[in-house]
């Protein structure tokens, strides 16, 4: 089993450099502010959507890939992060049909 080593440079000065042992620093638990977190991004809904639209409803195909906008949030890296964006609709990748959510 490997270990995370951490490095806290505000912490550093604090630890007893003859000291050895690991220290474990403690992460401090944040409230989440409901009103930060956008009301249409509903994970249970989107489950069941994706879940009753996994194959195509005119020919059966299992392949359907899911029709999002582009409004997805970005992380740090501005890289969109999956399933963030708003889901308008399916696309089979057999027949090529479009179906709306």
């Amino acid at each position: 089993m490997s270990r995370l080593s951490v490095y806290w440079p505000e912490e550093a000065d604090l630890i007893d450099h003859l000291s050895d042992e690991p220290r474990i620093l403690p992460f401090r638990r944040t409230e989440l502010n409901v009103e930060s977190v956008p009301q249409n991004l509903d994970v249970v809904t989107r489950a069941r959507l994706l879940f009753s639209n996994r194959k195509c409803h005119a020919c059966s195909y299992p392949v359907v890939e899911p029709v999002e906008l582009s409004d997805s949030m970005k992380n740090r890296s501005g890289l969109a992060i999956p399933g963030t964006a708003t889901l308008v609709g399916f696309r089979c990748c057999g027949c090529q049909s479009e179906w709306t959510v």
